[in-house]
């Protein structure tokens, strides 16, 4: 009796064995690669147009082959891909410091004027302009001290 049931065990392993061996056999195994280019594998084609079967080599679960050639990269596929969460921050504090330099160095030119504009207002009550027409002429003291002033008020809020 006890070898009878020890020869059941045995058999009965022997055919689950077998029985798993034929179902991974039998069953088809799809790949597609999704919009973001994730890979995937499944035993239904997820109704994705680009699923391909693959073969399973039998005698090792690591070996996956596809049984029909790649697709050939769409359009979307050949264009680089997204930059990744980091990178896309990155890039954003890069683009803010080009700016914050690019209005400093705007700043600085401007408050460089002004106070050049003060250097030659300030000093002398006769100040000579030249006109849009070429001509030459004394400021009014009224408008030089108006131009005065607002040079002034501008590097007090502006500048060092």
């Amino acid at each position: 009796m006890r070898n009878r049931l020890a020869h059941l065990t045995i058999l009965i392993f022997v055919a689950c064995i077998f029985s798993s061996g034929i179902t991974v056999a039998k069953n088809e195994v799809y790949r597609w690669v999704d919009e973001n280019g994730v890979v995937h594998f499944g035993d239904r084609p997820d109704g994705n147009s680009d699923a391909e079967a693959v073969k399973i080599d039998e005698n090792s679960s690591h070996n996956i082959t596809p049984v029909t050639n790649p697709p050939s990269a769409t359009a979307n596929e050949q264009l680089e891909p997204e930059p990744s969460y980091a990178q896309q921050q990155r890039d954003e504090r890069e683009k803010k410091r080009k700016e914050n330099a690019e209005k400093k160095a705007a700043m600085t030119a401007m408050c460089e004027s002004q106070h050049q504009l003060v250097a030659a207002l300030e000093p002398s009550t006769r100040v000579i302009v030249e006109q849009q027409d070429g001509s030459t002429s004394r400021m009014d003291d009224n408008d030089r001290l108006e131009r005065l002033g607002a040079a002034k008020t501008f590097i007090a809020e502006n500048c060092n």
